[in-house]
Parts: C-alpha cells; sequence; structure tokens
C-alpha cells in the first residue's frame, strides 16, 4: 500500500519519487526524477477519464484505478483527489479469497465517499485547474487503434503526445474489403460492379481478437482473403523535397530557418516522420522542418492508405 502511495505521488509530483514521511518533523528529502513532467501529466489525464462507478460527479479533479489481485485476494482502489493521494485496500489479513473483493466494487465506493468527504472537511485546499506541460501536442487518431487515421478509420479522436517519445504509425486496422453480395464472401479483381460492394472491416490481430473473445465484445470477423482485397486508389507518396544527395546547412543562430518538406501524392492526407519520429501532417503543399540535430536523417512520408517513401538527409548545424 505505501508503494502505490509513494507511485501515484509521484504522479502528481511530476515524475519525482520522494519516501512517505510519517512525521512533520521529518525533513523532506529531494528524491529522483523517473519520468518526465509529461508523461506524468499523460498518466494522470488518461486516469482522469475512468467515470466514477456510482455514476456521480467529483467535486475536485481525480485520476484512479481499480484493482483486483489473483484469487480475490485482495480489493484496491489507488488514485489522486485533488492535492491528496488515496489508496483503499480490502482483504483479509490472512490472505483468505473472497468472491466479493473485487476492486470496482467494494474498494471503489469507499474511494469515493473519502474523495468526497475530503473535498467537504477542506475546502480551502481546492486544486486550480492544471494546464498541460509545455513539450506535449496534440494529434488526431483513430478512436479504435489509437493510430493516426488512415482513410477508412470511420471515427477519430483528439489525444494528446509526447513528440519523438510516444509512438505512433497510420493505422491499418481498418481496411476495405470487395464482397460479393449473393455470397457474401470477398472476391478478386477483375471486380463485377453489378453483384459486388465494398465494406470495411476491422482487422484485429489474433491476441485482441481472443480479448474481446473473452470479453464478451462482439466483433464483426473480417471473410477469408486469399488476395489483396484492396484497390489502391491513385499513385503512392513520392518525396519530392528534400532533394537527394545534397547536404543542407542550417545556422543555430537563426531558428527561422527550415527545410521544406513535400510530396506528390494522389491522397491528401500525408504523415511525415524523422528516423520514426512524428514530425506531422498536411492535407495539402508540405511542412517546414526544423531538425533539432545534425547529421543523418531517414525521412518518411506516410499516405492515408499505408503507402510510403523515404530518403536519407544529411543536415548540418552551424554557429
Amino acid at each position: 500500500m505505501a508503494e502505490l502511495a509513494s507511485l501515484y505521488t509521484m504522479l502528481a509530483n511530476e515524475g519525482r519519487l520522494k519516501p512517505l514521511r510519517y512525521l512533520k518533523d521529518t525533513p523532506p528529502s529531494k528524491g529522483e526524477v523517473l519520468i518526465s513532467e509529461q508523461a506524468s501529466w499523460l498518466a494522470l489525464d488518461m486516469l482522469s477519464k475512468n467515470p466514477r462507478p456510482d455514476g456521480g460527479n467529483n467535486a475536485w479533479p481525480v485520476a484512479f484505478k481499480t484493482g483486483t489481485s489473483w484469487g480475490f485476494r485482495d480489493a484496491w482502489t489507488a488514485g489522486t483527489v485533488g492535492p491528496y493521494v488515496l489508496v483503499v485496500w480490502l482483504g483479509n489479513f490472512d490472505g483468505q479469497g473472497n468472491p466479493a473483493l473485487i476492486g470496482l466494487e467494494a474498494a471503489a465506493p469507499l474511494f469515493f465517499r473519502i474523495a468526497d468527504a475530503l473535498a467537504l472537511a477542506k475546502p480551502a485546499d481546492r486544486p486550480m485547474p492544471k494546464r498541460p506541460p509545455s513539450g506535449l501536442a496534440q494529434v488526431n487518431i483513430c478512436t479504435a487503434s489509437g493510430e493516426l487515421p488512415n482513410t477508412w478509420c470511420p471515427q477519430q479522436s483528439s489525444t494528446w503526445f509526447i513528440p519523438g517519445k510516444s509512438p505512433i504509425r497510420v493505422s491499418s486496422l481498418h481496411q476495405p474489403v470487395h464482397v460479393d453480395t449473393r455470397t457474401g464472401l470477398a472476391v478478386c479483381p477483375p471486380y463485377d460492379p453489378v453483384h459486388t460492394k465494398t465494406e470495411i472491416f476491422e482487422f484485429w490481430s489474433s491476441d485482441m481478437a481472443r480479448l474481446f473473445k473473452e470479453a464478451g465484445v462482439p466483433r464483426r470477423k473480417p471473410p477469408h482473403i486469399d488476395c489483396s482485397g484492396m484497390a489502391s486508389l491513385g499513385d503512392a507518396p513520392k518525396i519530392s523535397s528534400p532533394l537527394s544527395g545534397l547536404a543542407y546547412t542550417l545556422r543555430l543562430s537563426r531558428p527561422d530557418e527550415t527545410i521544406a518538406l513535400q510530396a506528390a501524392a494522389s491522397s491528401e492526407q500525408l504523415y511525415w516522420f524523422d528516423n520514426q519520429i512524428y514530425l506531422g501532417n498536411a492535407k495539402s503543399g508540405g511542412i517546414a522542418w526544423r531538425p533539432q540535430a545534425g547529421g543523418w536523417h531517414q525521412l518518411s512520408v506516410v499516405d492515408d492508405q499505408g503507402r510510403s517513401d523515404s530518403r536519407q538527409v544529411k543536415v548540418e548545424l552551424l554557429p
């Protein structure tokens, strides 16, 4: 329980882990930074999206997680409540299991009773809203996969990520399949326009499909395909700038100097990467790139159908 309290306190303290103090006159420790301020904020932001089990509203910002140990021996709920860290444990001291020891059903209600009581008992401690720290950016993602949306993604949402740190790629979850309207089976080209329609299916990995099944969440299974079943629309992207075989020189004293990233493509949505680090997207035209370091850079552009082009570019940074 003390370890959990220490870890959630670390998140609240912008990634700095300190030992718990049990006496007021114990001198505070400087602690050690284990994760970045941005990663701490992201973790709490995600946990704050969890709905209360009773459907109520929080007087203070709450970020929490429930847990149930193997064999129903422990029921947990831990998180932050305004300026406080709160951890609730329910169980038997001899380790005996009990089917009622479920984190969401047993520990979470007590957690929120205490959280509500804190807000009433200490109104002067009401926290000010926290702004996202610098070094974070927002990006549109495909809601189902959490990755950059391809052209077939039906629903998008916005999320935070850490540029250069958070892994991100173009989603391949949603793919079109040409289906025979008479049999419901996938067909390969040439297609019969009278009896063929295009449907979008979710292609989950086998482990994810198994988890959905075990959780009782139905997922429409794609038909078996022995050919690509996809029609590429137009031409794949081709990088036109920067040029190959040239070294680009930028001056550190001129932060306004950039390199234009441009590509010819049939798709309007293009995603740019530098050594697999997401740089941004452009629906038309290009983007301005200011590399943070000199040397060789592997630039890649990916369209919303997953087609890509890449090239190596040398950048020299001068005073």
